[in-house]
C-alpha cells in the first residue's frame, strides 16, 4: 500500500513538473502559423513525399476540370498572348534566355513565379524580358522601347520616383568621387548621415551595412549573445534575409531548431491589446518620449498577455528585443539602429 501511494506520488510530482513545460510547448504550437510554413520539419517531411509532375498541353488548359468549350477558349486566348509577347519583347526575351544559364536568380525565379505544375509550359511560351534600359518618373522601359509603371517602386525603394534617386546618386557620387574607394576611414557625409539617423530615430548608435541580410544577421547575433538565449522568431509572410536561420523549411538543407515561424500577426478585434507592439513610438528625445519608447518596447517585448495566440511569441520574441539591431558595441542596453533592417 505504502508503494502505491509512493509510486502514485511520484508520478503527480513528475507530472507538476512537465505541465508548465507542456503548457508553454502546446501555446508555442498554437501560435505557430496553422500551415506547412510554421512546422519546418513537418513540412519537410511532407514535401519528400510529393512526386514533382509538370501540366502538358491537355491538362494545362483543363486542369479545374473545366468543360470542353471553356478548355478550348483558354487556349486560344493563351495562344493569342503568346504570339503578343513574341513580337513585343524579342530583344528582352533573348538576352534573358542567353543570361539565365549564368544568373541563379533568373533560374529562380522563372520557375517558381507561378505553381510547379504549371511552371514548364508557361516558360516554354510566354517568353519574359528581365532587363530594363532606363527609368523616367514613375516608369520604366525596356529593351524593346515597351514603357510600364513600376507600380510597386522597386519593393518600395523608388518611393520618390527614380528621378529623385538619380539626382541623389550623381550628387553622391560628385561629393564622394575626390576620396574614391577608400576602405577603413569614412567620409564626412557619414557622419552628417549618422546624426540625421540619431535624430530620425531617438537611438544612440548606428551601423552600416551592406544589405538587410547582413544587418539581420548581426542583429540576431547580437541578441543571442547579450541575452544569452537561442530561439528565434519570425513571423509567416515577412522577409528577413537570404540565410538559412531566418528561412526554415522546404528549401533549406540545415534543420533550424531554434526558429519558430509564428502567425503574421493578430489583428483580431477579440484582441486589441494586440496593437501597441505595432505602434511606432516618439521619436524626439525628451523625458516624455524616452517614457513612451521604453513603455511601447515593454508592450512589445511582452506582448499581448491577454491573447492565447500571441503571448507564446512573446516569450520567444524576448530574446531580441532587448537589444536593436546593428549595434557594434559591445554594450548591452545602448540603443541602436541598423542602416538596412531592425530586428525584435
Amino acid at each position: 500500500m505504502q508503494e502505491t501511494v509512493l509510486l502514485f506520488g511520484l508520478g503527480a510530482a513528475a507530472a507538476a513538473a512537465w505541465l508548465p513545460a507542456l503548457r508553454t510547448r502546446l501555446e508555442l504550437s498554437q501560435a505557430k502559423h496553422p500551415s506547412l510554413t510554421g512546422h519546418a520539419r513537418i513540412a519537410r517531411r511532407v514535401a519528400a513525399l510529393v512526386p514533382y509532375y509538370a501540366y502538358d498541353e491537355e491538362r494545362f488548359f483543363g486542369s479545374d476540370g473545366a468543360p470542353a468549350p471553356i478548355v478550348e477558349r483558354r487556349r486560344a486566348g493563351f495562344a493569342k498572348l503568346a504570339e503578343l509577347y513574341r513580337q513585343r519583347y524579342p530583344r528582352g526575351a533573348a538576352l534573358t534566355a542567353e543570361s539565365e544559364g549564368a544568373i541563379s536568380d533568373l533560374q529562380f525565379t522563372s520557375r517558381y513565379r507561378v505553381p510547379f505544375q504549371y511552371s514548364r509550359y508557361l516558360r516554354q511560351h510566354l517568353k519574359l524580358g528581365a532587363f530594363l534600359r532606363s527609368s523616367e518618373g514613375v516608369t520604366v522601359t525596356d529593351l524593346d522601347g515597351n514603357r510600364f509603371y513600376d507600380l510597386a517602386g522597386s519593393y518600395g525603394v523608388n518611393l520618390f520616383g527614380v528621378d529623385f534617386y538619380k539626382a541623389c546618386i550623381s550628387e553622391g557620387s560628385a561629393r564622394a568621387a575626390e576620396l574614391g574607394p577608400v576602405l577603413g576611414a569614412y567620409h564626412p557625409a557619414v557622419a552628417y548621415n549618422v546624426r540625421r539617423l540619431r535624430e530620425i530615430s531617438g537611438l544612440d548608435e548606428v551601423s552600416f551595412h551592406m544589405s538587410g541580410t547582413e544587418a539581420v544577421m548581426q542583429a540576431v547575433r547580437l541578441a543571442r549573445f547579450h541575452t544569452r538565449r537561442t530561439h528565434l522568431v519570425r513571423f509567416c509572410g515577412a522577409y528577413h534575409g537570404w540565410w538559412e536561420g531566418v528561412q526554415p523549411g522546404i528549401g533549406n538543407p540545415v534543420p533550424q531548431r531554434e526558429t519558430y515561424t509564428l502567425r503574421d500577426t493578430c489583428w483580431s478585434t477579440r484582441c486589441r491589446d494586440c496593437t501597441p507592439t505595432r505602434t511606432r513610438p516618439p521619436t524626439d528625445r525628451s523625458s516624455t518620449a524616452r517614457e513612451a519608447r521604453t513603455s511601447t518596447a515593454r508592450r512589445t517585448r511582452h506582448g499581448c498577455r491577454n491573447c492565447a495566440r500571441c503571448a507564446p511569441s512573446a516569450a520567444s520574441c524576448s530574446s531580441s528585443t532587448r537589444f536593436s539591431s546593428g549595434s557594434a558595441s559591445p554594450r548591452a542596453g545602448r540603443r541602436s539602429i541598423s542602416a538596412c533592417a531592425r530586428t525584435w
